[in-house]
């Protein structure tokens, strides 16, 4: 019973308050308020909306004129890439097609060629084997200076190597001048001659000097007891 009294009460108060003048007009003030701002949100919108029209069909006619523009440089690519591979298949195509009329017209050749010339091969495939069989290189030792200061040695010796490397290598391009030679219609014996006559000798020795450490030897001495017996015993010898 108490709290509805107290309700009507408070309900009393509040239609008392909202019927007052100054209560009216601060609801007045603030509904004013609202209105003009969403009038000038409204009229922001307006705006923005007259805008966009101007702007984004302006934009738009941008882009289509660019995205035509490109679609025909595009075509006009497209075209191109297509003639090049046209031509670069011809290309091919021809190459292979030489490449291939070229091999056959050499084995002609090769296959025609003088027995001199395989004969001149083997020459010189022998003598690679031999060049490479075991013996062919030697070295003559040729003395050392010692440093006692930094206990190292200089070594010299006297070696074939070099001069066997590059009778290695004068064979070597023999066989690919005369594999060459096959197709060349003239035989040139001069020639053959003069490559066989020209292998270098392996009979040339080169000084090589190397440092090398010196060996650690132990010292040789006579300890002093086998000393003094020694001695005693060479005295005895000469009394005797």
């Amino acid at each position: 019973m108490k709290q509805d009294m107290e309700k009507a009460e408070m309900e009393k108060l509040l239609k008392t308050i909202e019927g007052h003048p100054l209560t009216k007009q601060i609801i007045a003030e603030r509904a004013a308020e609202t209105l003009a701002r969403r009038k000038e949100t409204a009229g922001k919108i307006e705006v923005l909306k007259k805008e966009r029209e101007e702007v984004i069909p302006r934009l738009q006619s941008d882009i289509d004129a660019k995205e035509a523009k490109y679609l025909k440089a595009k075509a006009a690519l497209d075209a191109d890439l297509g003639e090049l591979q046209k031509v670069k298949a011809a290309l091919s195509s021809e190459r292979n097609s030489f490449d291939t009329d070229i091999r056959n017209q050499e084995a002609i050749l090769i296959e025609s060629a003088d027995p001199a010339i395989d004969a001149a091969i083997t020459f010189f495939q022998d003598k690679l084997d031999w060049l490479r069989s075991p013996g062919r290189i030697s070295r003559t030792a040729g003395g050392a200076e010692r440093n006692i200061f930094t206990w190292k040695k200089t070594v010299k010796e006297e070696s074939n190597a070099p001069a066997v490397r590059d009778a290695l290598a004068y064979c070597q391009a023999a066989i690919k001048a005369l594999e060459q030679m096959k197709l060349t219609p003239a035989l040139d014996v001069e020639k053959i001659e003069r490559m066989k006559t020209g292998v270098p000798s392996i009979d040339v020795y080169t000084e090589v000097t190397g440092e090398k450490p010196m060996e650690r030897q132990a010292p040789t001495f006579i300890p002093r007891s086998d000393y003094e017996d020694l001695q005693t015993e060479r005295l005895l010898k000469k009394k005797i």
